[in-house]
């Protein structure tokens, strides 16, 4: 977890936010592809608001939720 949470904090733009090169969902396989454009924006934050709440309570789980 530890890992994911450095590529993230590595990897963020100057804009807060992380670029997506690659296509996020698939429409019709070889026919057309969708682009979410808030994945970008709303995982990467999620997870580490996450990783942040996890260290802050020092358990290993979530107490409700996901």
């Amino acid at each position: 977890m530890t890992r994911g949470i450095n590529y993230l904090t590595r990897t963020q733009g100057a804009d807060g936010f992380w670029s997506e090169e690659r296509y996020t969902a698939t429409g019709f396989p070889r026919v057309f592809y969708l682009r979410y454009h808030g994945y970008p924006k709303f995982f990467p934050l999620w997870a580490m608001a996450r990783y942040r709440n996890l260290k802050r309570s020092n358990t290993r789980s979530v107490a409700y939720g996901m």
